[in-house]
């Protein structure tokens, strides 16, 4: 079970959004599914934040803009800083080798 410790460092490491878009309950959680990993819960809040942003659009009026869409770029990239935290099993993309065991017949 996540402690309130841990649960106000992810806190942080999320920028510290409102209670409003993510409860220490849900902080918890995905603590408890990471098994305390800081590193890996913070991957996981930044992925969260960036589905959320991810409906918003720049918008331009009046003489003014504001760059919304920058939002979940940025929570994309947060979430890749983390996710090239996380310690472990290197996981790598290549290309799987295929080779023929051949026995002699005696």
């Amino acid at each position: 079970m996540a402690t309130q410790e841990n649960i106000d460092k992810l806190r942080l490491l999320l920028g510290n959004p409102s209670e409003d878009e993510l409860s220490d309950v849900q902080l918890g959680a995905i603590l408890d599914g990471v098994e305390d990993n800081l590193n890996l819960a913070a991957a996981e809040g930044w992925g969260i934040r960036a589905a959320s942003y991810s409906s918003l659009v720049n918008v331009s009026e009046s003489g003014s803009s504001r760059q919304l869409g920058e939002l979940y770029k940025n929570a994309l990239a947060m979430q890749a800083h983390y996710a090239g935290q996380i310690s472990g099993p290197a996981v790598t993309a290549g290309r799987t080798r295929i080779g023929r065991i051949v026995r002699r017949d005696e």
